[in-house]
């Protein structure tokens, strides 16, 4: 559950040849230092937003907002997306999961091409089982198990008719 591993940053002056681990140590320190500060002082869970609701009988609506995964990691969702609903399961959850996309190729000599940007990105998914079901103490709010897994938004259930009603879940519970 705590990670406190020790951290290392580059440390800068005048003269110092920088090489693009130096660069890429800094981006690290300060990715876990937030990811660290996210889960600590905050907790994993939804943080605002994203809520959810039936469109119809087949679709589900998640609205824009902002959780944080037991790992740390900011899940961002700009605007509001639609999900089908699949499965056959009688409960569904809906959920949202850390995604790092490559973009951006670019040209590297005698080698191709390469990605030039990482973009943050979050994925709604449907699951048959709840993405936190191992987190025996472990709540919204805490500091989690410390792994990247996907945040529970709401939970489907099918009805007597055969529709579905949404069970908003407290803080990505």
């Amino acid at each position: 559950m705590a990670d406190f591993a020790i951290l290392e940053r580059t440390r800068f002056f005048a003269g110092r040849i920088l090489t693009a681990e130096d660069v890429e140590r800094e981006q690290r320190y300060q990715i876990e230092r937030a990811r660290r500060h996210h889960r600590f002082l905050h907790g994993w869970g939804v943080v605002c937003g994203l809520d959810v609701r039936i469109e119809s009988e087949v679709e589900v609506r998640v609205g824009p907002g902002l959780a944080i995964d037991c790992a740390g990691n900011e899940l961002v969702l700009p605007g509001a997306i639609s999900l089908p609903i699949t499965g056959g399961a009688a409960t569904l959850y809906v959920a949202i999961r850390y995604l790092e996309q490559e973009t951006q190729p670019v040209p590297v000599p005698g080698n191709g091409t390469t990605p030039s940007l990482v973009r943050e990105a979050a994925d709604l998914l449907l699951l048959e089982a709840h993405p936190a079901a191992r987190h025996r103490g472990m709540g919204p709010g805490t500091p989690g198990c410390g792994q990247p897994h996907a945040v529970a938004l709401a939970a489907l259930r099918r009805d007597a008719r055969g529709g579905w009603t949404v069970r908003r879940r407290k803080r990505g519970a």
